[in-house]
This record gives C-alpha cells, sequence and structure tokens, in this order.
C-alpha cells in the first residue's frame, strides 16, 4: 500500500484498532456486543459565505456495546452529488470514531446521544469549472432514536453534525437498521 494512501485513510485504521482494543480490553457481558449498521444518510454541506449542497448517500455503522449504557462505535460512509448554480459537490468519504450513550425510554425504545470526532473529503466544480477539493475534520455531535424491532435487530433515525468549522457544516440526518451479533 503506498505512503500516500495510507496516510489518507490512516484515521480511518486507527479508529478500528481502536475499537479492536475497547473490545478486547472489556468483559464480555452479553453476546450481543458488537453491532452493525447501514442507513441512507441525507447530508447537508454548507460552505460559509458560499452555496449550500445536500443529496443522498449511505452510511455504515460498526460498533462494540462496553455494557448496556455505553458503546464505541465508527460511521463510514460516502456518496451523493449535488449541483448548486454552476457548481457541484460530491461526497467522496466521510469517517467518524464515536463514544454512544444509551438511555432506554420504553422496552422497546431508547435514545443516544454521540460525541467523537469526523472527517470528511469532499470534491467537485466551481462555477468556473476548476476543480474543488475539501477535506476538514472536527468534533461531532449527535442523537438518535433506536427501535427495537427482535432481540438483535432494531430501527434507528438520527441527526449528526459531524463537522461545525468556521470554514463548512456537514451534518446528516440518517434512517436505517442495525444488528448485534
Amino acid at each position: 500500500m503506498p505512503a500516500r494512501t495510507l496516510a489518507r485513510h490512516a484515521p480511518a485504521l486507527a479508529m478500528a484498532l481502536g475499537l479492536s482494543a475497547a473490545a478486547m480490553a472489556t468483559p464480555a457481558e452479553s453476546q450481543d456486543r458488537f453491532y452493525l449498521g447501514m442507513d441512507a444518510m441525507n447530508w447537508s454541506y454548507d460552505e460559509d459565505g458560499g452555496r449550500d449542497f445536500s443529496s443522498l448517500g449511505v452510511r455504515g455503522r460498526l460498533g462494540v456495546r462496553l455494557n448496556p449504557t455505553f458503546s464505541v462505535e465508527a460511521h463510514l460512509g460516502g456518496t451523493g452529488t449535488d449541483r448548486s448554480g454552476d457548481e457541484r459537490r460530491e461526497l467522496d468519504f466521510l469517517y467518524a470514531g464515536l463514544i454512544r450513550g444509551d438511555l432506554g425510554i420504553t422496552r422497546y425504545t431508547s435514545i443516544y446521544g454521540v460525541m467523537g470526532a469526523a472527517g470528511i473529503e469532499m470534491s467537485g466544480r466551481d462555477a468556473d469549472d476548476n476543480s474543488v477539493s475539501v477535506r476538514e475534520s472536527g468534533v461531532s455531535l449527535g442523537i438518535g432514536l433506536d427501535f427495537n424491532l427482535s432481540p438483535g435487530a432494531s430501527l434507528n433515525i438520527d441527526y449528526m453534525r459531524y463537522i461545525d468549522s468556521s470554514d463548512l457544516d456537514f451534518s446528516a440526518i440518517s434512517a436505517g437498521a442495525r444488528w448485534t451479533f
């Protein structure tokens, strides 16, 4: 693997290693410790002082439950292109490493909050047809709701503010499913 490619994906690799270390360092409390989710993600990318873009993308989630109310998870996502006037933006890559706290509301529903770090890579064309490339990272916050269908499957909806910097804002509303194993 070339050094440039490895450096480009170092944050995602670090998150994967961190999740693996967390999984090995904590005692198993149940068989359903690990979870995997797939979501449809309506993302919004707002350039401060510039145009706003939004599109539908996909997001995957991989997590490990450390106890009944605390988890560590990673988000990986991408796709989606939007045009605003003569400009175009495409989400090339989204990554996040998050801690998650769950609070049960009823037997079938729970609310959760997440906090951590995220990064995005965007590409596109400006009004003069010049190539645009954006890479940004920052603090990430979100809130969501899980609806348990069975002991191993749930539906979810959430709002994530992945990046809120002086140059841009990137957020997403997502809906999908999660399976535990």
